[in-house]
């Protein structure tokens, strides 16, 4: 079916189903027939991809690889994947596959000047695996933003530990350990948060601020409406083809 979209999840599963509410609620549609058509590849034994990018290992991206072939043969045309950590292997997998794959850092940027932030310092919340292999701030420096991570400390006790949080059902403590990570980072001249990793917008949310002044930018929400945006000008141009 013209613009169904392939979701290469599972890396958490309750990122990949906050992904797929982003993506309906983001869709403009007044019946069922006006959605978007997914489908969905959710493997949650994917190797962990923070601890792969650590060790040095591009373990999963033998998974990746063939997750987006079975979303690929099944008829996506686009993927989207729900972890910010497995963008690391984006190049690799994007070479390997003949449709477009969306990039979660690009639709961030998108959303931050959307917010009419265009420049400056961010904060970055993210696996210590996507802080460390720069998986934003190699592609948020060509775009004019500086990013800045919390420091090795508050990286591992709070985001780390808020992470593993969120994925063990703890959403209480992952809340309360990943919101004192957003107040610290913003508190050093930060214009926004970006929460770089998927479990993080399941307890802070788009509604919820960690200073006066500051928002929270939700990668996972820029990502859906990337997806929408592609969708709907694939579809027009199909229609008025």
């Amino acid at each position: 079916m013209k613009g169904t979209l392939g979701i290469l999840g599972g890396m958490g599963p309750l990122a990949t189903v906050d992904f797929m509410q982003k993506v309906i609620q983001a869709t403009p549609a007044n019946r069922d027939q006006d959605h978007i058509p997914l489908l969905v590849h959710a493997v949650p034994q994917v190797p962990d991809r923070a601890e792969a990018i650590l060790a040095g290992s591009d373990e999963p991206l033998t998974w990746l690889r063939e997750g987006a072939a079975i979303l690929r043969s099944a008829g996506a045309e686009a993927i989207a994947i729900p972890c910010n950590t497995a963008h690391y292997w984006y190049d690799d997998l994007a070479n390997h596959i003949d449709v477009p794959v969306l990039h979660i850092v690009d639709a961030a940027a998108a959303q931050l000047k959307s917010a009419g932030i265009i420049n400056g310092t961010v904060g970055l919340l993210a696996t210590k695996g996507t802080v460390d292999a720069g998986v934003y701030q190699n592609r948020f420096e060509k775009l004019g933003f500086n990013c800045r991570a919390p420091d090795d400390a508050l990286q591992s006790e709070n985001v780390t530990a808020g992470i593993a949080a969120v994925k063990a059902g703890d959403l209480r403590k992952g809340r309360t350990l990943l919101e004192t990570a957003a107040i610290t980072l913003a508190q050093q001249d930060c214009l926004a948060i970006v929460l770089g990793c998927t479990e993080i917008p399941i307890v802070l949310t788009k509604d919820m601020s960690p200073a006066p002044g500051i928002g929270y930018l939700d990668a996972t929400d820029a990502l859906a409406r990337a997806a929408v945006d592609w969708h709907l000008e694939t579809t027009k141009t199909a229609k008025t083809g």
